[in-house]
């Protein structure tokens, strides 16, 4: 007979996560991803100032809420067809890379890495120097890590001025106006992170990194100079060594809505699906179903456009407070992973091709984004124009609807709005966490992060440490995909 293990609260994610699975001939089985909490916020936008949008959508989330605010704007933005100075765009790529960057860092280093230290591992060859680097509150690299915090926090204040919670995002573009002088501080700040990321996570300038193009570039570096002692060759080497690259394999379609805006509706990285080759993105084959959701109101999916949220918490069946968002009715993974293989970055997507999604991938996409993001954080500083103009009054209509749609550090971020007689008829809201670690929809296909668990074996059911890298891999943040409110 099956055993259950139940981790509720699972923790060094953000928010609330109950995950239970069950444990057959020593396999996961019929895992369920759990948000314990309700989120309101679309209930309480309703029949507000549009422009209120921006206001509360950044308090959805302590980690994430720069990228809250700038798809609220980006909603209201396309709903107006309102216009934004190049210096907008700019500012807002910038802000949105320093959150991401700050969460890919902190990510790794304090809320993933610590499993490495787990005494599953006692015996392997490489343990100590993953005690010595990762352990909580004392490992050298956890404590580089928090100590590089307040650097990126002062950059991302030049720009955004506070975080978080900034208002700078508007749908004409942004409220601040970025001097040549802090334009300079802010070329010094970015050589700082610079300087970390290359003396503590890559042990090497970031430029030799980026020069390996696949696993084969990727082995020689590693066995270069002294790449094998830095935080990045310690977790290559590590990781594959218990097998990470063997669990977590998830459903193996990935989606972008694609990163980091550009005038001329381009974007730095595309959007796109990929589904055993690259297929062009559609936003019209989003739908959110609620079969396992405490949610009432629809049988069947529905476009975010046209979506309800109406609490349900005695719904039989239920078990999760989260939507489950697909993409052509099916289950895909969002994130780092996904925008690197879209992207056919060619050492991600070299791995990817030759031995496919896993938790080890994971990680390793979303430091090297990080990677990638430092440098392009440079290029966008100095590309401002310190004398043009950041933003341009919009002409405001009584009637209209639009979608904000961008890329968090988590993955894919959604924002739909609908305005009648200059008020907010409905906002629906789809996060990252909602792709990744929904629960099960009308055709009970399993989540994401669900379907990554699935056959996944865990040799000692009193220390699952396999669910937690798992889960881990995926960065969760339910506080952003559920809240609780009274009214």
């Amino acid at each position: 007979m099956p055993k259950k293990i139940m981790i509720s609260p699972l923790n060094r994610v953000e928010g609330d996560l109950e995950i239970i699975a069950e444990i057959k001939d020593g396999k996961v089985q019929n895992a369920e991803s759990k948000g314990v909490m309700f989120r309101g916020f679309e209930i309480m936008l309703k029949g507000r100032d549009p422009m209120d949008a921006i206001v509360f959508t950044p308090r959805i989330c302590g980690i994430c809420g720069a990228s809250h605010g700038l798809a609220s704007a980006a909603a209201i933005r396309n709903a107006w067809k309102s216009e934004m100075p190049i210096n907008a765009f700019l500012v807002g790529n910038i802000v949105l890379a320093i959150e991401t960057l700050m969460g890919h860092i902190v990510h790794f280093h304090v809320l993933f890495a610590p499993d490495l230290t787990n005494k599953k591992y006692l015996s392997n060859q490489y343990y100590s120097e993953a005690v010595k680097r990762f352990l909580p509150f004392k490992g050298v690299s956890y404590l580089k890590a928090i100590k590089a915090r307040p650097s990126m926090l002062e950059l991302m204040g030049v720009f955004a001025g506070k975080w978080p919670n900034t208002l700078i995002f508007q749908p004409g573009g942004v409220t601040c106006s970025i001097s040549m002088s802090r334009q300079t501080k802010a070329i010094g700040l970015q050589r700082e992170l610079q300087d970390y990321v290359e003396e503590s996570l890559l042990g090497c300038e970031i430029d030799r990194w980026l020069q390996n193009r696949n696993m084969e570039d990727m082995e020689r570096w590693l066995n270069e100079s002294n790449h094998h002692d830095s935080d990045m060759g310690t977790f290559i080497k590590y990781a594959r060594e218990i097998g990470l690259d063997g669990i977590g394999n998830g459903p193996g379609k990935l989606m972008s809505y694609g990163s980091f805006e550009l005038p001329g509706n381009k974007t730095w990285l595309p959007s796109g699906y990929y589904d055993n080759g690259f297929i062009e993105f559609s936003e019209d084959k989003i739908s959110e179903f609620i079969k396992y959701s405490f949610l009432k109101g629809y049988q069947g999916g529905l476009h975010p456009s046209e979506g309800i949220t109406d609490p349900d918490p005695d719904k039989e069946g239920a078990y999760s407070w989260s939507k489950s968002p697909r993409y052509d009715n099916r289950v895909v993974e969002v994130g780092p992973l996904a925008r690197m293989v879209l992207d056919k970055d060619p050492l991600i997507f070299d791995i990817f091709e030759k031995s496919g999604p896993s938790v080890f991938l994971r990680i390793l996409a979303r430091l090297h984004e990080a990677v990638r993001l430092v440098r392009q954080v440079g290029i966008w500083i100095r590309e401002i124009d310190a004398r043009s103009p950041f933003f341009k009054k919009p002409i405001i209509p009584t009637e209209a609807k639009g979608t904000g749609l961008i890329e968090a550090a988590r993955g894919g971020l959604g924002h739909w709005i609908s305005i009648k007689d200059s008020r907010i008829e409905r906002y629906q809201v789809i996060t990252p966490t909602a792709w990744n670690l929904s629960p099960k929809d009308a055709f009970d296909q399993f989540g994401a992060c669900e379907h990554a668990l699935n056959g996944t074996a865990v040799e000692d059911e009193d220390n699952p440490v396999e669910i937690g890298h798992i889960v881990r891999s995926f960065d969760p943040c339910l506080v952003c995909t559920v809240h609780t409110i009274k009214r």
